[in-house]
């Protein structure tokens, strides 16, 4: 069975950005169908704005579509009652993303934002790299 992961905003950027990255191990996996992705609806436009500002229009739309293809999508309206039980335990642009994984019982949130400390189901992509494949790269990301 393949692990079933969330997968935050922060590692589909280092992934382009840094190919010889742990977060690009994490890309090749799920392109190669050996992992299952899970993200929200804000992983979606928090992707699409980092590209826009920083590289183009195109490249935003593409990597938009590629996020539909490749993983399953979580919409916000899905998870409200999980978000409304969740407020105040972390900040509010993380709370989606908790909510996703904690409703549908998600083993991993795989992010780099440290917000998710404390959490039992969050791991650097170094972490879950190494969880996974047993070796990784020599940073977090």
């Amino acid at each position: 069975m393949k692990n079933r992961i969330f997968l935050d905003t922060n590692v589909f950027i280092f992934a382009f950005e840094f190919p010889d990255s742990n977060s690009n191990t994490i890309i090749e996996l799920l392109n190669d169908v050996k992992i299952e992705a899970v993200i929200s609806e804000r992983v979606i436009k928090e992707v699409y704005r980092y590209f826009r500002k920083y590289h183009d229009k195109n490249l935003a739309d593409n990597f938009r579509k590629y996020l539909y293809e490749a993983c399953k999508i979580s919409l916000a309206r899905d998870v409200k009652d999980t978000m409304k039980e969740y407020t105040g335990q972390i900040k509010e642009k993380d709370l989606e993303q908790l909510a996703v994984v904690k409703k549908y019982g998600i083993k991993y949130l795989v992010s780099l934002d440290r917000d998710f400390i404390g959490q039992e189901e969050y791991k650097t992509p170094g972490q879950f790299v190494e969880l996974i494949c047993r070796e990784s790269q020599e940073s977090d990301f």
